[in-house]
C-alpha cells in the first residue's frame, strides 16, 4: 500500500512538472511570435551607412549655403569689425592673416627653404612663422592649391570651413546636445576671430575635446595630446591634468608623443633653424607678451616690474595646477566632477601662465562652459559680452596695455572659470568606493 501511494504522488508531481512546463513553453513562443524581428547585421550596416551619407550630404550642403551667403552679404556689407572680416573669410574674399603665415611656411617647405627668419632680422610689426614646423607641413597641401579662382581666396575658405567644423565637433565631443548653444558659440568674439585670422585655436580645441571623450583610451588620449601640445605650448598642463587623475601612463604617452611628432617634423626639413628657434620665441615674447593679453600684461598695466610680473604669473599659473591636482582627488565627489574640474583649472593654468595671450585664444573657454553646462544656461551668453565691448572699443587685437581692454577681457574670463568650476549636476555626497573600484557618475 504504501508502495502504491509513493508511486502515484511521484506521478502526480511529473504531470504537474509536465504542465508548468508546457505552459512555459506556449509564453515563451507567443513573446517570440509577437516580438518584432530584429533585422540582421547586414540591414542594420546598411542603414548606418545611408545615415552617414545622409548627414554627409547635409554637412557639405550646409558648407555650400554658408559659403554663398557670406559673399553675398559680404559685397553689400563691409567694415572692419569681427563680424564682416568673418563672413569675409568664410566667403573667400579675403586672406586670413594668421593662415597667410602659414601658407608663406608651407612654400617655403615646398621649395625647400627653412620657414624661419633670422631672430636677430626679427622686428616688432613683423609676421614671422613661429610655430614647430609640425603645422607648416600639415598645410603644405593648401599651399599647392591655386591661391584664388576668380575672386575667391580658395585656401582661406576651405580653412575657414575646417575651423568652423572643429569647433562643431568639439561642442559634441564635449556632450553639447543642446542645439541652441551651437550657434551662440559660433557667434562668440573670440571663434569669430579664429574665423577672421585663420587661427588654429578651433584646432586645438577639437584635440582637447578628443583628448576629455576619449580620456580613458590611453593611445587616443594620448595621441590628442601629445598633437595639441606641438602644436600650441599654451595647452601643455593638459599633460598635468592626465597625470593628476592617475593616467600617468597616458600623460608618459603623450610626452613621447609630442617629443616624436617634433622630431619627425624637424626632420623632414633637416632641423632647419632649430639652433636658432629657441632664441626666435624669446625674443617674439620679448616683442609682444606686453601687448596681448596675457596675465603677464595684466600685471604689467597695473605696474609691476617684468620680473614681478614674470613671478607673478608662474605664481598663478602653479597655485591652479596645484588646484587642479586637488580637485583630481576630492574624495566628495563622483570620478566625472574630478576629471571636469581638474580640467578646467588645468586650462585655466594654460591661459594664465602663457607669456603672449591673444583673444582667438579665448576658444578654449568653450571647454569649460560645455563641461559644466552642456545644455544651454546663462553661463554660454558670458563671452558675448565680449561683443559689447567691442561695440565700446574695449575689444582689441592689440591691446597694448590699455587698461579697459585688459580689464575688461580679464573679467569675462574669470567669471567663465569661476562660474565653470560649479557642480555641472545635483550636488550628492560620494560614499567610500570599495578597494579598486570607481565611483559612478551621476549625470
Amino acid at each position: 500500500m504504501q508502495l502504491r501511494r509513493a508511486r502515484e504522488s511521484q506521478t502526480s508531481a511529473l504531470l504537474q512538472g509536465y504542465a508548468a512546463a508546457s505552459a512555459a513553453h506556449h509564453v515563451l513562443t507567443g513573446c517570440i511570435q509577437s516580438a518584432p524581428a530584429r533585422p540582421p547585421a547586414t540591414v542594420r550596416g546598411v542603414h548606418a551607412a545611408r545615415g552617414r551619407r545622409l548627414w554627409l550630404a547635409a554637412a557639405v550642403l550646409l558648407a555650400v549655403v554658408a559659403t554663398v551667403t557670406a559673399r553675398a552679404v559680404t559685397t553689400r556689407y563691409h567694415d572692419d569689425t569681427l563680424w564682416a572680416n568673418a563672413l569675409a573669410s568664410l566667403g573667400g574674399r579675403s586672406e586670413p592673416f594668421d593662415l597667410d603665415v602659414f601658407l608663406r611656411a608651407g612654400d617655403e617647405i615646398l621649395a625647400g627653404r627653412s620657414p624661419y627668419v633670422d631672430p636677430e632680422t626679427f622686428e616688432e610689426g613683423q609676421a614671422p612663422y613661429v610655430y614647430p614646423p609640425v603645422l607648416a607641413l600639415a598645410v603644405t597641401p593648401l599651399s599647392a592649391l591655386p591661391e584664388k579662382v576668380g575672386d575667391t581666396f580658395v585656401p582661406g575658405l576651405l580653412f575657414t570651413l575646417l575651423l568652423i567644423a572643429a569647433t562643431v565637433g568639439a561642442l559634441f565631443l564635449l556632450g553639447v546636445r543642446d542645439w541652441r548653444c551651437y550657434p551662440i558659440a559660433l557667434l562668440y568674439p573670440p571663434t569669430l576671430e579664429a574665423f577672421e585670422y585663420g587661427a588654429i585655436g578651433p584646432l586645438l580645441l577639437l584635440l582637447v575635446a578628443v583628448a576629455w571623450r576619449w580620456r580613458d583610451r590611453v593611445g587616443v588620449a594620448a595621441g590628442a595630446t601629445g598633437l595639441v601640445v606641438v602644436l600650441k605650448l599654451v595647452v601643455w598642463p593638459l599633460v598635468v591634468w592626465l597625470a593628476s587623475t592617475r593616467r600617468l601612463r597616458t600623460a608618459v604617452l603623450a610626452i613621447v608623443t609630442a617629443e616624436a611628432l617634433a622630431l619627425i617634423a624637424w626632420s623632414a626639413i633637416g632641423f632647419s633653424g632649430l639652433v636658432d628657434y629657441p632664441r626666435l620665441l624669446r625674443k617674439l615674447e620679448r616683442l609682444e607678451a606686453e601687448q596681448s593679453y596675457s596675465a603677464f600684461a595684466v600685471f604689467r598695466a597695473v605696474g609691476l616690474s617684468d620680473p614681478v610680473a614674470e613671478v607673478l604669473a608662474l605664481a598663478c599659473g602653479i597655485a591652479l595646477l596645484t588646484a587642479a591636482w586637488r580637485a583630481a582627488r576630492a574624495g566628495d565627489r563622483t570620478t566625472d566632477e574630478q576629471d571636469r574640474r581638474s580640467l578646467t583649472l588645468a586650462v585655466a593654468a594654460g591661459l594664465v601662465v602663457t607669456p603672449i595671450l591673444w583673444l582667438h585664444y579665448l576658444v578654449l573657454l568653450l571647454v569649460p562652459i560645455a563641461l559644466a553646462r552642456p545644455r544651454l544656461s546663462l553661463l554660454w551668453f558670458a563671452p558675448l559680452a565680449l561683443t559689447v565691448f567691442e561695440l565700446l572699443d574695449w575689444y582689441r587685437g592689440w591691446p597694448r596695455g590699455d587698461d579697459e581692454a585688459l580689464a575688461s577681457v580679464a573679467l569675462v574670463v574669470t567669471f567663465v572659470f569661476v562660474a565653470s568650476l560649479r557642480r555641472s549636476v545635483v550636488a550628492v555626497r560620494v560614499q567610500p568606493a570599495a578597494p579598486g573600484a570607481r565611483a559612478r557618475s551621476v549625470s
